[in-house]
């Protein structure tokens, strides 16, 4: 691929991906967010001190006569820089360095510059403290200074997706990327769908583990397990790696659209208590939705699931299915082991079936 190299001002750089002329949305980019306080404190300082920032590296794109460019290394800087001068965000007061030094124009009791004997301009060097301030608050002089600071980009020309998507692999081959993050990098061809499915409200309203596992990956490697253990159960794999390689070959579009609905049925059936919600953790989210497809596809209505989940949590997780219990069998560490995932779910498959047996005699 050719490789130009271009520089644009901080100002217009940080414009064109507000027009979403440079995108921050590739599909298998990790979510920006993953700085803490201090990164983002010693990025701003950086730039305000007109020191070095590695170039920014894009992918250029050209599909029907279109030409987008993505970015493929460079996103925390970049959402970074454009959180700081448009989303009002603060340097904190937890840096090393914080006098910043600029030059600014001496003025009279009238506000007009001061010259001297021949003229000039007369200039003071002025030291400014930038912890808490945001943009905003900086000195004329200070914001001239980040938005036209030079911002240097090497761009991959005549890329498609994959190329793309390889790109982003390549480049974050560092520990910055997590091993959810990387694997999903192999899901190339269907990114775009699992990131709709994490933009599914069910993992608002009803996912009870941190929602940091919106920026770190976990969302995108939940969401790729549940369309395999809801569609192709025999597939599901401990490796998370494995398991997006063999939906990138394999899946359809059906696949990923069905569980997006599913996941919207789910959310509007149950009720959002702190008990129910408890389920849907981190480990366990893929094996109660896997379990909720296979009670609706029992012949049961989808609101009845609601009622299964409240006499799971009041006693009916006691029950003991070939001599084991859900305590049982939730207590192994090897959460996501094909053979625990799949017992977990054989369990509840089981465990509904006798729910649905007490409930005819009841009736």
């Amino acid at each position: 691929m050719k490789i130009r190299k271009q520089t644009f001002s901080l100002d217009q750089y940080l414009k064109q991906m507000k027009v979403e002329t440079i995108r921050t949305d590739q599909e298998c980019q990790r979510m920006s967010g993953q700085w803490s306080a201090n990164m983002v404190n010693e990025l701003i300082f950086t730039v305000l001190t007109d020191n070095y920032i590695p170039p920014i590296i894009l992918g250029e794109e050209t599909t029907n006569g279109i030409t987008r460019q993505w970015i493929i290394d460079g996103l925390q800087r970049s959402s970074t820089l454009s959180l700081f001068r448009y989303g009002n965000i603060k340097i904190t007061k937890n840096l090393d360095e914080y006098m910043v030094t600029y030059q600014r124009k001496v003025v009279d009791e009238s506000g007009n510059p001061k010259r001297d004997g021949k003229g000039e301009i007369v200039y003071e060097s002025v030291e400014y403290d930038i912890r808490n301030k945001t943009y905003e608050q900086l000195p004329e002089e200070l914001k001239e200074r980040f938005d036209g600071y030079q911002m240097e980009c090497a761009i991959h020309q005549e890329c498609d997706g994959t190329q793309i998507s390889k790109l982003v692999r390549k480049y974050n081959n560092h520990k910055a990327m997590n091993q959810a993050q990387r694997a999903f990098t192999y899901a190339d061809v269907f990114a775009r769908e699992i990131r709709e499915i994490t933009e599914n409200r069910f993992f608002r309203d009803v996912y009870s583990s941190s929602q940091k596992g919106r920026i770190n990956g976990t969302f995108e490697r939940i969401a790729g397990d549940i369309v395999l253990l809801c569609n192709y159960p025999n597939k599901y794999r401990k490796d998370t790696k494995m398991g997006f390689k063999w939906l990138n070959d394999n899946a359809n579009l059906h696949d990923f659209e069905s569980i997006d609905s599913l996941l919207t049925r789910l959310t509007d059936s149950i009720d959002k208590t702190k008990e129910i919600k408890a389920l849907f953790n981190g480990k366990n989210t893929h094996v109660f939705v896997a379990a909720f497809k296979a009670f609706t596809e029992s012949g049961m209505e989808d609101g009845g699931f609601n009622g299964f989940l409240k006499w799971f949590i009041n006693g009916g997780d006691r029950t003991e299915i070939d001599g084991k219990s859900w305590d049982t069998l939730d207590i192994n560490h090897s959460t996501r082991d094909s053979g625990v995932v799949h017992g977990k779910i054989d369990y509840l498959t089981e465990l509904i079936k006798q729910y649905s047996m007490e409930n005819e005699v009841a009736a």
